[in-house]
């Protein structure tokens, strides 16, 4: 009985240690756009919306499922009825995560897209639309 009991525990431990979670469960493919960062919690954002003050800094916390791997983030911005279609290139100073926050200014008032891209693997993560007045 005490073997079986034994062979029941291993059996038991065996099957949870088995169970992986993997860390990009916890994360999603996302662009959010703000006007600062939370003080209290300095990855998220503050003022969240899609409606900004031209050449003031716009906030950015670009999310991937997938770890960045250090890769460096690039915003393509392309204006709709602005002529403006730009990169703008951060480098990332961690080797592993999946939440990068920066900022850029535009100071020409228009409706943008911009679109989140992992330079290393040239994956695109989001895009969100918004407004420079």
């Amino acid at each position: 009985m005490k073997k079986f009991i034994g062979l029941l525990l291993l059996v038991l431990l065996v099957a949870v240690s088995c169970q992986k979670k993997d860390a990009s469960d916890e994360f999603s493919n996302s662009l959010k756009l703000g006007t600062g960062l939370n003080p209290s919690n300095l990855f998220q954002l503050a003022g969240e919306g899609t409606s900004f003050t031209k050449s003031t800094p716009v906030y950015f916390r670009l999310e991937s499922k997938d770890d960045m791997a250090g890769s460096m983030v690039r915003l393509h911005i392309v204006g709709s009825g602005v002529a403006y279609d730009e990169n703008w290139d951060f480098n990332n100073p961690q080797s592993y995560g999946h939440i990068f926050l920066s900022s850029f200014t535009l100071s020409e008032a228009g409706t943008y897209t911009v679109t989140g891209i992992l330079v290393a693997s040239s994956k695109t993560v989001a895009s969100v639309t918004f407004t420079i007045q």
